[in-house]
């Protein structure tokens, strides 16, 4: 791996952040919403900083499929828990369409790991799951976040991963994690055969075992159903050094913009989007390939029921880019934006 690509991974690992049920307490789940809208709009207001949970490096081994009976308290509470992909990621429409619900469970070494649903879509892969102590006690103030490796139809996967985690119960016994697995050279329409392989329950709990689940899915539905703008517009940067905005993809799952970079990978793009309904979004990015000089930004606020209004007939896209720190990976908000702002035809 480059410098730069060093960079580009420390810049991304911005620690998780934890979607907490404290700050919940005597709201409705529209309220909070509400009040969540309105803080991320005032944030954005004062910052450019992009909004990205979590990123690891993964170094994947091989994984098999296995399932156990456990705690008869624990499996009955899991069962009770209605937490799909579309919660997990606060989707405001449903994935049951693209999904497929493993709800498989394995036990080791008194912890209990609930693969639930997953739903793979274009180079990458999302799955939620849960973790409790077989004992049902509770897991401690901070979640601890395991993270799975992966293989694909035998072959490991050596990428990244990104995700967040929130308690599911006010005892915080049943911990919720969703991951996405970024995957490149792999046909994701194909019906691949899956492996996740837990080896630790993760940070703060030094407790290592073997939670292992395999499964069949494929993206060929998803990607049929999602919607593609050609952009293909290019705006200079500095020196010769271009950015090119080449296509927005939308779909149930995500929003976002590819792109291509020449003679440069020290600049992390962002894209501030409106549409011509009044919505407003931000597009960060997400994973870029130094090797090729291609990457995508992910609209982040999709989370939170922000997005281009699937009946928008315009959008009006808006280029920043930050300048990566030449001796820390240490991110800034200094966000300069480049080019003008110009209008996208979504018809």
């Amino acid at each position: 791996m480059n410098r730069n690509a060093y960079k580009l991974a420390n810049s991304l690992h911005m620690g998780s952040e934890i979607r907490g049920m404290d700050d919940r307490i005597g709201l409705s789940e529209k309220e909070f919403s509400k009040y969540r809208k309105a803080f991320r709009k005032k944030a954005r207001a004062n910052t450019r900083k992009p909004y990205i949970r979590y990123m690891a490096a993964a170094c994947m081994a091989a994984t098999l499929l296995g399932t156990a009976v456990f705690s008869g308290d624990v499996h009955a509470a899991i069962e009770h828990i209605s937490w799909s992909i579309s919660s997990a990621l606060g989707l405001p429409g449903s994935l049951e369409k693209y999904r497929e619900v493993v709800n498989s469970s394995v036990h080791d070494q008194g912890y209990v790991f609930t693969l639930q649903e997953v739903v793979a879509t274009e180079e990458k892969l999302v799955i939620n799951y849960t973790v409790a102590r077989e004992d049902g006690l509770s897991l401690g103030e901070i979640p601890p976040v395991p993270d799975g490796m992966l293989y694909i139809n035998g072959r490991a996967i050596r990428g990244a991963a990104s995700g967040g985690s929130v308690f599911l119960d006010e005892a915080q016994t049943i911990l919720g994690v969703d991951m996405s697995y970024q995957i490149q050279g792999i046909d994701m329409a194909a019906e691949n055969t899956y492996q996740i392989k837990f080896s630790n329950v993760g940070m703060g709990i030094d407790v290592k075992g073997k939670w292992e689940f395999q499964f069949v899915a494929d993206a060929t539905e998803l990607l049929a159903d999602t919607r593609r703008i050609p952009i293909e517009k290019t705006i200079g940067i500095q020196d010769g050094m271009t950015v090119t905005l080449k296509e927005l993809s939308m779909n149930e799952l995500e929003q976002r913009i590819s792109y291509s970079m020449q003679g440069t990978s020290d600049y992390i793009l962002q894209v501030i989007a409106e549409d011509d309904r009044g919505h407003q979004v931000e597009f960060s990015t997400s994973v870029f390939y130094g090797d090729i000089g291609e990457g995508h930004m992910i609209n982040q606020e999709i989370l939170y029921d922000g997005r281009i209004d699937e009946n928008a007939d315009t959008v009006k896209l808006t280029v920043y880019v930050h300048k990566l720190p030449e001796e820390s990976g240490k991110m800034g908000d200094d966000y300069q934006q480049i080019g003008e702002a110009f209008e996208l035809n979504l018809r």
